[in-house]
């Protein structure tokens, strides 16, 4: 009786003072900062946290580019702290689920639909990147990125990530060999059909099949290859709006198709963890990934960030070498990635956080982010032209490569498009495809590209549930210190 009058008189005292008082305005309740509401824009002060990867930047030399950074962002919001943060990526799961990360943190690419769509910790930021490309003087021009770099971004139509650099998936070769073989360098616009010619003649035998040098040596496990070969003869692998995936389309099997068909003439050696046996094992009992760097003319570099790992290696056989464009496919198809950074949907400070976060694609941060101790593609198209992201100590090599099929990309990496569970059964299924290739030969990419959209598409039906509601804390830009 007396738990029950206590309910009462709770429930008549919110219904007399607080239902007026919420109704009349006078208590409002935190408002999601993924929905900040339009006059918070302008007000740009306060303090928020910058989460930086410890392993990116572990050294002082490396984290003077997130310095310059922060002291260029002061130079247009002097009225904002920004305190810094290098920590182990391995903690950011706990940290976002706890609520305990940095207003601002770093991500890449395959994690945009998880962090943005999936578990809603990314901030959409559309809105804001609109605001202060107009209003303010912060040198934001969103006409000055690549499309590619906001895609890579963008998941379900909303921009989750600010992309800091460009990774476009390119070649380096031995000219040494091309010599060799009587063949001209490579031009950054050629095809597939011209690289498959290539790679012919470049591929030597023995009388007894044994390969002694091989035209190609590509990581075909990759999403960012297999992704490729089916986009490139016209497959639309991705339907974010209908939830959908479509490998088995007539010309994704095409696509995928000319790629095995390079491999059964062992025009190409599979650098990934796959275990050859019968006829491969016997034709590529001499290669193997630890010589591949003298034994192939054309080596895939899926990263700008690797290109001194591999001239080092070149210089350590002697092996004269340059870079070369992916080859280009009847449709857009050159797999491009990229990291960068996003504001956390619990930050206290959205303004702030998602001017800080913006401002990498300004000309001083992203000048800065080039030339930094580990130089990075930029992601404008103003800097093009620009040398300050070349090695000094390669300044010769053909860096046009890197950006040269940029109009013309996609996103390389499928996670960052596709809920998790869906992504894993498309990396397992095309794995499987690889590993039945070189085993037994006992394949079919018809029917492994049918039963990865039976699954994945399953998969993708079975999430459609409401997601969870959450609600971030949120100050109002009126009562910001």
């Amino acid at each position: 009786m007396r738990k029950l009058l206590k309910t009462t008189v709770a429930v008549k005292f919110i219904s007399l003072v607080l239902f007026p008082c919420i109704v009349m305005g006078l208590i409002s309740f935190p408002e999601p900062s993924c929905h900040p509401p339009r006059y918070s824009y302008d007000v740009v002060r306060g303090t928020v946290t910058l989460t930086c990867p410890k392993d990116i930047y572990p050294t002082d030399e490396s984290r003077e580019v997130i310095s310059e950074w922060i002291k260029y962002f002061n130079s247009v919001y002097p009225d904002v702290t920004v305190q810094t943060e290098f920590d182990d990526r391995a903690n950011w799961d706990v940290r976002l689920a706890s609520k305990d990360i940095g207003d601002v943190f770093w991500a890449d690419d395959s994690q945009v639909y998880e962090l943005g769509m999936e578990k809603r910790y990314l901030m959409p930021l559309d809105s804001y990147a609109e605001y202060f490309e107009e209003k303010s003087d912060l040198g934001l021009d969103l006409n000055d990125v690549y499309p590619i770099l906001r895609e890579i971004g963008t998941a379900d139509g909303q921009l989750y990530m600010i992309a800091e650099r460009s990774e476009m998936q390119t070649f380096t070769y031995n000219k040494g060999m091309l010599a060799e073989a009587g063949l001209e360098l490579p031009p950054n616009d050629w095809t597939w059909y011209e690289f498959k010619e290539y790679i012919k003649k470049l591929t030597v035998m023995s009388e007894n099949g044994t390969v002694l040098q091989v035209g190609a040596a590509m990581d075909i496990t990759s999403p960012q290859t297999y992704i490729f070969f089916c986009t490139g003869t016209g497959g639309e692998l991705f339907d974010q709006l209908n939830e959908e995936v479509d490998f088995s389309s007539k010309n994704a099997v095409r696509g995928l198709k000319k790629l095995t068909k390079v491999l059964e003439d062992k025009y190409v050696y599979p650098m990934s963890e796959l275990t050859l046996t019968g006829e491969y094992a016997s034709a590529f009992a001499e290669i193997n990934n630890e010589n591949i760097i003298s034994k192939a003319a054309f080596i895939q570099l899926d990263s700008y960030s690797k290109l001194q790992e591999r001239a080092a290696l070149y210089a350590l056989n002697g092996i004269d070498w340059d870079i070369v464009s992916f080859p280009d496919f009847e449709y857009a198809a050159s797999p491009c990635s990229s990291c960068g950074y996003g504001v956390f949907s619990y930050t206290s400070n959205p303004a702030a956080a998602a001017a800080l976060c913006l401002s990498i694609w300004t000309i001083p941060v992203q000048t800065e982010i080039s030339q930094g101790l580990n130089c990075a593609v930029p992601v404008l198209k103003s800097m093009q032209e620009d040398t300050v992201w070349h090695y000094e100590e390669y300044s010769e090599k053909n860096y046009d490569a890197f950006l040269y099929n940029v109009g013309r990309a996609i996103p390389g990496d499928f996670r960052g498009r596709v809920p998790e569970k869906v992504a894993d059964i498309i990396e397992d299924g095309m794995t499987r495809i690889f590993i039945d290739f070189y085993s037994d030969g006992v394949y079919s990419e018809d029917d492994a590209l049918y039963s990865i959209d039976f699954l994945a598409n399953d998969t993708w039906e079975s999430l459609h549930k409401p997601r969870p509601v959450q609600t971030p804390i949120y100050t109002p830009a009126t009562t910001m210190n």
